[in-house]
């Protein structure tokens, strides 16, 4: 048991440490590795929605102790909010819709949907964008959508969404990790509902991963600045959107 646990809990280390950091890559980045190694979508969608639930809260916490986000400020709470209404009815929309999807159709859609965020956003680097709510409703439900369909593709929609859309890329990252972690609990449930397997081993060696890194991730955003991080972010956003059209080449031709 020992042999499979250790190398999902690094795994899910480095996953979830990066993706707090910047707010995305989680899902993104370990969903195709575990399709790879083997794991079937319908079994680690839902480990990987759980492991996030608690980890984004967790992350969340520590983003408000190191002052990475202001709940008080009216944009980044109205923000929250609109991440979580509309995630919650993505995530249940694109769970139902998942199942007679096909898998190959839903990942190249993500990785395209994600790199063009990536693009946006390094495009927009030196602008100073204006607040839009319409944009962040619009962003939330194609984020969410992603969330439900794969696990993965919603920090770096969120994350691009809220930059692009006038909020700072330290609040941004925190409002996405604590409006993921509900939303996931609302995909757990779904899948739970729809009698979807489980796999014990996997989800103890994840969530244990994931919970691990979330402190360690929210002090490093605090310690990045603003103009640094808003960079390292688009970057990231392409980078994954790159990454998960080759891991989709490779799954398709094996």
């Amino acid at each position: 048991m020992l042999e499979v646990l250790i190398p999902l809990f690094i795994l899910a280390f480095i996953s979830e440490y990066g993706a707090a950091t910047l707010g995305m890559g989680y899902g993104t980045t370990l969903a195709p590795i575990l399709i790879i190694v083997g794991y079937e979508p319908l079994i680690l969608v839902p480990v990987i929605l759980f492991s996030q639930f608690f980890a984004g809260i967790i992350a969340a916490g520590f983003h408000h102790k190191f002052e990475n986000v202001n709940l008080g400020d009216e944009r980044e709470q109205t923000a929250l909010t609109i991440f979580v209404i509309t995630g919650m009815a993505g995530v249940v929309i694109s769970i139902l819709a998942s199942v007679s999807l096909p898998s190959v159709f839903v990942k190249i859609y993500i990785a395209v949907v994600v790199l063009i965020a990536g693009l946006l956003t390094l495009m927009n680097g030196n602008r100073e964008i204006s607040y839009s709510t319409k944009k962040l409703t619009g962003i939330g439900v194609v984020a969410a959508f992603n969330k439900g369909l794969s696990g993965g593709g919603y920090g770096p929609i969120a994350i691009a969404g809220q930059m692009l859309s006038g909020i700072k890329p330290r609040a941004a990252v925190a409002i996405t990790a604590l409006a993921e972690g509900i939303i996931c609990a609302v995909g757990v449930v779904m899948y739970f509902l729809l009698a979807v397997p489980g796999d014990m081993i996997l989800l103890i060696g994840i969530t244990a991963g994931a919970i691990a890194a979330a402190p360690l991730s929210a002090l490093t955003t605090a310690k990045l600045k603003q103009e640094h991080l808003k960079k390292a972010i688009a970057i990231s956003i392409i980078l994954i959107g790159i990454l998960a059209l080759i891991s989709v080449l490779f799954t398709t031709v094996l």
